[in-house]
């Protein structure tokens, strides 16, 4: 019997890394497309992403055009330093990627962090964190990117299979008595939804990081937030459980 004969994905470990490796082929003709070091990140706040007027067909499939055509229909009419930041990060998930590149994306965090962090919407903020998860300038960056993405990840996964249910995000679920409750996967004890601290360590460890680094505070920050705010995700409902009633 081989090592992954029992894997619940297919191939196993083997497997999830020959999937991450053909999404990490390098863009053709990437540093093509990444300004200079000291571009005026102002003036990029002050203008405004065009439509297009080229098809996918029109661009070669690993070529960078191409990436950069999808995010220019995606940001069209926005600022223009939003479709150069997910352009950054697009060329970060890649190997080899341009030499210029992650500069200027800690440049722009670095800079103009605040405005960024209010500017993006969810699924770039994620995308912002695994970027600096994959290629933080400092221990910090990459610890608390990870964290924030990972957080991010799982509460997405668990929510989408909680939605299945039809019931909505904010609504409890009735409770069934303790003997009936079946047990966690990988052996581990349950978590006292009563009374247990562990999403409260969690959230507090994460924001006691974001203490530490100027560049990534701001969108740590604001992920934070959210997730301090919104009354639909696991969080909220883990502290209605606990209000008393």
């Amino acid at each position: 019997m081989g090592i992954d004969d029992t894997s619940i994905y297919h191939g196993g470990y083997a497997g999830l890394m020959k999937f991450l490796e053909k999404r990490q082929r390098p863009f053709q003709n990437a540093a093509n497309l990444v300004p200079p070091a000291d571009t005026d990140l102002k003036a990029l706040w002050d203008t405004k992403v065009p439509a297009t007027t080229l098809e996918f067909s029109d661009t070669p499939r690993h070529d960078v055009r191409r990436k950069y055509l999808e995010l220019q229909m995606e940001f069209e009419g926005a600022p223009q330093i939003l479709h150069l930041h997910a352009l950054l990060i697009a060329m970060s998930r890649r190997d080899s990627p341009p030499a210029d590149a992650m500069p200027l994306f800690f440049r722009m965090w670095r800079e103009e962090g605040q405005a960024l962090a209010m500017a993006l919407n969810v699924r770039w903020l994620i995308s912002t964190a695994t970027t600096f998860a994959d290629c933080g300038e400092t221990g910090d960056q990459r610890a608390l990117g990870m964290g924030l993405s990972t957080l991010f990840d799982l509460v997405k996964l668990h929510d989408s299979e909680r939605r299945s249910t039809g019931k909505p995000g904010h609504e409890k679920a009735k409770f069934v008595r303790y003997k009936r409750r079946p047990p966690l996967g990988l052996g581990m004890p349950p978590y006292s939804i009563e009374n247990g601290d562990v999403d409260r360590v969690l959230l507090a460890r994460l924001w006691q990081l974001s203490e530490r680094d100027t560049t990534i505070r701001p969108l740590a920050v604001r992920m934070l937030r959210l997730i301090m705010e919104d009354e639909a995700t696991i969080f909220a409902r883990m502290q209605a459980y606990k209000a008393k009633e």
